[in-house]
């Protein structure tokens, strides 16, 4: 399989923001609700941008503004302690550059909280093409984000795929009609299973950089 065009995911599959957005999203809704919510809990709440899941799920409606501060405030503040640098990740991404493979990112994070991990990564300048749940109308599964991305790179669908570690990263990529990979290569997923069967499926980095030595 030849590949010219690679797109991702970013919580759970290129940083492993996920426990953040929990810790931080479990603050907001303790301190503003009085409410305690698990991991798997604050996971199924997923789809909208921060802002769209504070508002969608906030019982006390009228504090929401503020209840968006504090998330964005906790996201910044705690990102170091969350949060570490992959070399793995990183070396990946160079070696794609390397090749000269365009390199599309597509997230349903807000692009605020998105820039902060971006800055506090090291990943500006690394991707072709960002989009944030901020820069579509439909949230994946919809494919509304990954058809962009293929529009802005003139890329052959049967060149190009979909890496996620949530099942509806699948569902997304197939639904834009390219390839499609499931990874839990990080200590968090958003996903433990993928019914919508993703072509490939990788528990190693290593994994997905040997396919791309011995295919391109």
């Amino acid at each position: 399989m030849e590949l010219r065009n690679v797109l991702f995911d970013f919580d759970g599959t290129l940083a492993n923001t996920l426990p953040l957005t929990v810790y931080a999203m479990q603050k907001v809704f303790k301190n503003y609700d009085g409410q305690s919510y698990d991991a798997h809990e604050i996971v199924a709440m997923f789809g909208p941008p921060e802002e769209g899941m504070i508002k969608k799920n906030l019982k006390n409606q009228s504090a929401a503004a503020e209840a968006i501060e504090l998330y964005f405030n906790l996201y910044e503040k705690e990102h170091e302690n969350y949060v570490k640098k992959n070399a793995e990740i990183f070396d990946m991404l160079h070696l794609l550059k390397d090749k000269g493979i365009r390199i599309g990112l597509i997230t349903g994070k807000a692009r605020r909280s998105y820039i902060i991990s971006e800055e506090k990564l090291g990943f500006k300048g690394i991707f072709d093409s960002v989009i944030t749940g901020d820069d579509v109308m439909n949230p994946k599964p919809d494919p509304e984000g990954i058809k962009q991305t293929l529009i802005k790179f003139e890329a052959d669908p049967a060149k190009s795929i979909y890496i996620g570690d949530a099942n509806g990263d699948t569902l997304a990529g197939k639904a834009a009609g390219i390839h499609t990979a499931a990874v839990q290569w990080l200590e968090m997923s958003q996903s433990d299973t993928y019914p919508a069967n993703p072509e490939f499926y990788w528990t190693k980095v290593s994994q997905f950089v040997n396919l791309l030595k011995s295919s391109n």
